[in-house]
């Protein structure tokens, strides 16, 4: 496992007699940052994420390669956790409901490599072996990374919790309780577009993942107020390229419907038994906000 560390992680001035260290240890830095209010900054946070997922891909021959992970932090009681239950899941889960202690949930992004999306494109139907193989090695990634940073923060007197990367989903609702990419756009990493993907900075070819923690992270998100759009058919530019390559029709500028979708991601894992669960297509994400924002 990565060390988890700080290299002038802090603002010039504040750590007093700490600021002269190279390299300050995670353990000491929490303790300033609880005795004087003191915040480590995201990306030290984010290169213990992008060291890690680098030393696994190289250390065990992964075949999905990524573009830089995003990192995003949002308030545990920020109020659009209560209206995921309104607008998404009546029992959505909250922070609290995965530690009763939680002050904040870290989310991030594993965005897929060009390639990957170049050739899911190639095929109006066909399901690519290369997305095929990106679903199933990134969720295990996910899983494993979300218990390597609990396992990381619990050294130093941090608690974390989280869910799988996928299938935590109702079975019959096909509704999941813990929504990452609802948790992701909390943390300002993102906005929905037309085809009920988010839409990152690095686009929404890709996979998310969340874990909560009993420390405090300062948000990267404003509690309130609309999320920026990232979505060219909202930005009155009329886009319905996911529409148009959804290969059944389940995607309409209406709506998802998620019985006909799921029906056709299940036929599609029987075509890649060999690789796991792969009841994945991926068509709607190969767009132009596939690797950027189309607006």
């Amino acid at each position: 496992m990565s060390e988890l560390v700080f290299k002038g992680g802090i603002q010039a001035g504040q750590l007093g007699a700490l600021q002269d260290l190279p390299i300050c240890d995670f353990a000491v830095l929490f303790l300033y940052e609880r005795v004087c209010g003191v915040r480590p900054i995201m990306s030290d946070l984010g290169l213990f994420i992008s060291t890690w997922v680098q030393d696994r891909v190289a250390e065990e021959r992964m075949e999905t390669r990524y573009r830089p992970p995003l990192l995003g932090f949002a308030d545990a009681a920020d109020d659009r956790f209560l209206q995921l239950r309104r607008i998404a899941e009546p029992t959505h889960l909250l922070p609290a409901d995965l530690l009763p202690a939680a002050r904040s949930v870290i989310a991030f992004f594993m965005p897929f490599a060009p390639e990957i999306v170049d050739a899911n494109r190639a095929h109006p139907r066909h399901v690519a072996r290369e997305w095929a193989v990106a679903y199933i090695e990134t969720n295990a990634l996910i899983n494993r990374l979300s218990q390597a940073l609990i396992v990381a923060l619990a050294e130093r007197g941090v608690r974390g919790a989280t869910v799988p990367a996928t299938h935590n989903f109702d079975p019959e609702t096909l509704v999941s309780r813990w929504s990452h990419k609802s948790v992701a756009a909390i943390a300002g990493l993102g906005s929905f577009g037309l085809h009920h993907m988010l839409i990152t900075e690095a686009g929404c070819a890709g996979r998310f993942g969340s874990v909560v923690v009993d420390v405090f992270l300062e948000p990267t998100s404003p509690p309130a107020g609309p999320l920026l759009n990232r979505c060219a058919y909202y930005g009155a530019q009329n886009c319905m390229v996911c529409v148009d390559r959804c290969p059944t029709g389940a995607l309409t500028e209406f709506g998802l419907d998620k019985q006909l979708c799921y029906r056709w991601l299940f036929h599609i894992a029987g075509r890649f038994q060999e690789l796991g669960m792969a009841d994945v297509c991926g068509k709607c994400a190969t767009g132009p906000c596939a690797l950027a924002p189309a607006v």
